[in-house]
């Protein structure tokens, strides 16, 4: 009855943080570039069951009676546990915003490369802006990087801002951004701030066949309707481990008043 509570418990636990995941996808839905965070969810390992078998007579190829022996019974699930928290990398809507330093990258795997204090992180949130000294940098004040390193505009007059990811100002070339991408989309984590950081090994590479559209904004990746359906399943599951809990416990509490009580006569 025990391990009843405890598989219960693991399910209770799995379905809180599938809760909480599609929370925080909603409460994103209207930051620029959000990729939703799926939840994946596997068996936690079975344990084996086993008879202890003192009886000769009914082991069969008993060689040494009295020695006990350990008969197989089968597996017993011990629940559910969280295998991994990908995002999905699907392409967002595009909105018009008609601000010359709003970008969105048309494509999947194409992401733009930002220098932080930590090193290079990856982000598809496209808000650019100017800062005191001239450098394209994101809301967060990170400067977004281009071929050749940080990218600055050396005057205040309009840019213009390429398919290709390439500025010119004036009619000349500032820089071109750096669009890359990656191998293995999965090694992407988020790090907060609409921000990756790459756990992978391979590293990025230069984005091929990926496209840049000036005054638009990529939005969040969320189905909204479909994040609320996933939110009450999620509620739902949560209370039925809840009530599975419950009549564990309860059972539990039955065999510990009743069993070895006397009869009354």
């Amino acid at each position: 009855m025990v391990r009843g509570i405890y598989t219960a418990a693991a399910g209770a636990l799995v379905a809180d943080q599938q809760a909480d995941t599609i929370a925080n996808n909603l409460a994103n839905v209207d930051t620029a570039g959000f990729k939703a965070t799926l939840l994946q969810v596997e068996s936690a390992p079975d344990l084996q069951l086993y008879r202890i078998q003192t009886d000769p007579g009914r082991v069969p190829g008993r060689a040494v009676p009295g020695v006990p022996v350990m008969q197989p019974v089968g597996p017993l699930g011990t629940g559910a546990l969280v295998y991994d928290t990908p995002d999905r990398f699907t392409q967002g809507p595009l909105e018009r915003t008609g601000n010359p330093l709003d970008v969105a990258i048309g494509g999947v795997n194409a992401f733009f490369a930002v220098q932080t204090p930590v090193g290079v992180r990856y982000t598809r949130d496209g808000r650019f802006a100017l800062d005191p000294n001239g450098f394209l940098v994101t809301q967060q004040g990170y400067r977004v990087l281009g071929q050749a390193g940080p990218i600055r505009i050396p005057a205040q007059s309009p840019i213009t801002i390429a398919s290709d990811g390439t500025i010119t100002q004036n009619g000349a070339q500032v820089d071109r951004l750096a669009l890359v991408s990656f191998g293995n989309l999965t090694a992407l984590r988020k790090q907060g701030d609409d921000l990756f950081v790459d756990t992978g090994t391979a590293g990025p590479a230069a984005a091929a066949g990926a496209t840049v559209e000036q005054g638009f904004l990529e939005k969040s990746n969320t189905n909204v309707v479909r994040s609320m359906v996933d939110l009450i399943v999620a509620e739902r599951w949560f209370e039925a481990n809840q009530r599975m809990i419950k009549t564990q416990d309860d059972a539990t509490r039955q065999a510990i008043e009743n069993v070895g009580q006397t009869p009354q006569a």
